[in-house]
């Protein structure tokens, strides 16, 4: 009720309540107005501190839940472990079970479950030695494994870098379609068609040829760590000649060919030849069918083929085996 409307009542009811229990009720009227004011205030003290209780309980579920991916990643490496601790803890219980016969057997009989119990103790500590062995051998191997792990994703990332920087350097023979760049095996390719680098029958590099090989040489010499192979391919049409030269098949074809662009990349671009291998395929590895024009057209290439170095994963794996 309003206080002006409570004081009205209280004039209309010819001063039946006295000043003193007037001033009483505006006194318990006003508490009541400060206590409701504090409820609010702790309302909304206690619901802010529910919403930060929810917070914390979100990030508790989420790292509750990285702890349970973390451990069942675990669960494999210890199969062996519990294999090895249930038969040391079967092993206890038989000496438990024996050392309860102990003492209501005869002298003895005592002595033969003695001789038997110092038996199975050492049995026990062979277990438990091969136990700690396979724990610290798991623990290695998991190490090995990590750091291999790591290795791979290094190797991955430069095969992508050194893709993207091929690309970025021979953009303008690629958009021509007279090479392509691409990553197979964890390897990279640069596909160049003979078009592009040889006349017909010829091993010698046209001028163009000679430009895209350059580019090519400029970011391999920017790369040490990259083995690189030259190799080339043939289609399977017979090579012919009216000479004795010293091309007499399309392997010899390759072959020089092969031999030509790693002449190029080594004497004119300064490529480090102890990096370079040249090797003639012949007509043994097409990548289209010789079938039709366009698909011998595609196989007549020379694949220039760029590996990172690998040793860091192949001590790991020599080390493991």
């Amino acid at each position: 009720m309003p206080l002006l409307a409570f004081v009205g009542l209280l004039s209309l009811s010819s001063c039946l309540v006295s000043k003193k229990k007037f001033d009483e009720q505006v006194a318990l009227t006003d508490k009541m107005r400060n206590e409701r004011d504090n409820c609010k205030d702790k309302l909304g003290e206690a619901n802010a501190t529910i919403d930060d209780l929810k917070n914390q309980i979100a990030l508790l579920s989420s790292e509750i839940d990285k702890l349970k991916n973390s451990n069942a990643s675990l669960e494999d490496k210890l199969k062996k472990a519990n294999k090895l601790r249930d038969e040391s803890d079967a092993l206890c219980e038989k000496v438990k079970q024996q050392l309860e016969a102990l003492s209501n057997s005869s002298a003895s009989e005592k002595d033969k479950l003695m001789k038997q119990l110092a038996e199975k103790e050492k049995e026990l500590l062979t277990k438990a030695e091969e136990l700690n062995r396979l724990a610290s051998e798991l623990n290695e191997r998991d190490k090995k494994v990590r750091d291999l792990e790591t290795l791979i994703a290094k190797k991955d990332e430069a095969v992508q870098a050194l893709k993207k920087k091929m690309l970025e350097a021979l953009k303008g023979f690629s958009d021509a379609g007279e090479l392509t760049v691409y990553e197979k095996d964890g390897k990279v390719y640069v596909a160049l068609s003979d078009k592009l680098l040889f006349a017909t029958g010829s091993y010698a590099v046209e001028p163009r040829g000679k430009d895209a090989l350059k580019k090519i040489a400029e970011v391999l010499n920017k790369q040490a760590d990259i083995m690189i192979m030259v190799e080339g391919h043939t289609d399977n049409k017979p090579y012919v000649t009216s000479t004795s030269g010293p091309i007499n098949s399309n392997w010899d074809l390759s072959v020089m060919r092969a031999s030509s662009v790693t002449k190029l990349l080594v004497g004119e671009n300064k490529v480090d030849a102890k990096r370079v291998t040249p090797a003639g395929r012949g007509e043994f590895f097409p990548v289209e069918s010789n079938d039709t024009p366009e698909g011998r057209s595609k196989n007549r290439r020379i694949d220039i083929v760029l590996t990172p170095d690998m040793k860091g994963i192949f001590d790991i794996l020599n080390s493991t085996n």
